[in-house]
């Protein structure tokens, strides 16, 4: 029940509306009173209440930090954070939004939260480029992450549906054990290896590796699979690139009863016994795929792997082939006589040619889909070095650098988290700039955000934020 009550003060006429309620622990009826304001005509109940302005101070970036702080909250990462690294929160979550939301180099960090509202909500976050440097160094403790391994597989990958694992190298200059000479793509360069897993059904990334850039893929899956059980990972389905093909390996899959799925490399004898036996009659119907919108020719056919019984899918592409078809023919017509014609012959008959292997037996109609899953962990290496910027490595020793990688494995977490929330409509990139355009104005001890647009709106819906009116600071 409500009411309005009246009071007169020297010659002006407020007015107060007063609610009653019952207080049930106490059996007694109560009152609360909220100031209408001065009374401009009583019998249509107008009152004009008299706002004092307030002298601003500052206006600040906002809704980006805003809504990637709830969401950190609600995607159980804060708690994640703050169970292992209590004392260092706020600067581990700061750097965090840094790196999503600005992505720039670390010594830019500070300058960026001068103008940002995280210098309120991490208030005790320290971003000076030597604190920055005793922080990553903090957090490259191996005790510590392992510990956050531990509470964080255990709470994003519920699921076991199988694994991708794939590498990527990471170009430097950095003088240190850990930077070796190893092959990038065509070139030799000093590099650390970057090891990524992740899981198939989420597409979430649960752990990484930093290895020597002259340490080859194929000496690492057998550790990774070690590391992986000890925090109660044991996977039954592992998704591999050519890189990890080698006869140590596929016997390690098999003692540990890993099933996989993994391309055979095109200097293997076994795909050059396949190529000669099973590809004049390929292009046939009775081997006719649709994937999506095309179509595929793959044939099948059970091999001996390494003294292993194994199943070898032969996937010819015919789009694929008449490109690479053609290039082939355009870059030797004219020097076909300084080849050796049977090369050319079997060169020619490999074009538009994938061979993946399996452990297992897979629908011919399954194959292609399942062996693209491994892409995931591709699309995530670009996520890494093109919107989070992980490239070029900025840092001078090895205790720092591993703390960098690690910040920037739960960064990527936090993306892809991101990503997916967002889905089809709007990239992180898109959705943070948007975001960042929401200013706030600082007073003395509150904090006004501005009018928001109707795509910042939009944004915001998706994440199920409804943005303050005012904050307290």
């Amino acid at each position: 029940m409500s009411f309005i009550r009246y009071k007169t003060f020297g010659k002006k006429e407020y007015a107060y509306e007063i609610k009653t309620y019952w207080d049930k622990k106490k059996q007694k009826p109560y009152q609360k009173t909220k100031y209408l304001g001065i009374v401009i005509d009583k019998k249509k109940k107008l009152f004009e209440r008299k706002i004092r302005k307030r002298p601003e101070s500052l206006i600040l970036d906002f809704g980006d930090t805003y809504v990637l702080d709830k969401f950190i909250d609600d995607s159980k990462i804060r708690s994640l954070i703050s169970k292992v690294f209590s004392d260092q929160e706020e600067t581990l979550l700061a750097l965090l939004t840094y790196r999503i939301g600005h992505g720039s180099a670390m010594r830019y960090a500070q300058s960026w939260m001068s103008g940002n509202y995280a210098r309120i909500v991490y208030k005790n976050a320290s971003l000076s480029s030597q604190r920055i440097s005793d922080f990553l160094g903090y957090i490259g403790d191996e005790r510590l992450q392992r510990e956050f391994f531990s509470n964080y597989i255990r709470s994003f990958c519920k699921k076991k549906q199988g694994i991708i694992i794939d590498g990527t190298s990471l170009p430097n200059q950095i003088h240190m054990p850990l930077s070796a000479w190893g092959l990038s793509g065509e070139e030799i360069d000093k590099q650390i290896r970057f090891l990524l897993v992740v899981d198939k059904e989420s597409s979430i990334p649960i752990f990484f590796r930093a290895l020597p850039g002259n340490i080859l893929d194929v000496s690492t899956i057998s550790n990774t699979l070690d590391e992986l059980k000890r925090y109660g990972v044991s996977e039954s389905f592992v998704y591999l690139d050519a890189g990890f093909f080698s006869e140590e390996n596929i016997n390690e899959l098999y003692m540990q009863k890993v099933q996989f799925l993994t391309r055979l490399p095109s200097l293997r004898i076994l795909y050059k016994q396949l190529i000669a036996e099973e590809i004049h009659d390929i292009e046939s119907v009775a081997h006719a795929v649709r994937y999506g919108k095309r179509g595929l020719f793959i044939k099948q056919k059970t091999v001996d792997l390494f003294g292993h019984k194994a199943y070898a899918h032969i996937v010819l592409d015919p789009e694929r082939k008449g490109r690479e078809t053609k290039k082939f023919l355009l870059d030797i017509i004219d020097e076909k006589g300084q080849h050796d014609e049977q090369e050319l012959s079997y060169a020619l008959k490999t074009r538009g040619i994938m061979i993946l292997v399996s452990s297992f037996q897979i629908d011919k109609k399954d194959v292609v889909p399942t062996y693209y899953v491994r892409q995931t962990a591709e699309m995530l290496f670009g996520f890494s070095k093109d919107d989070l910027n992980i490239l070029p490595l900025r840092v001078h020793n090895e205790s720092t650098l591993r703390g960098f990688l690690f910040l920037q494995f739960i960064a990527l977490a936090t993306f892809v988290l991101l990503k997916k929330k967002l889905g089809q409509n709007h990239t992180v990139e898109e959705a943070m700039l948007t975001l960042r355009n929401l200013k706030c104005k600082i007073y003395d001890n509150e904090l006004v955000p501005q009018e928001m647009t109707k795509q910042q709106k939009q944004i915001a819906d998706i994440f199920n934020i409804l943005m303050p009116k005012t904050l307290g600071i």
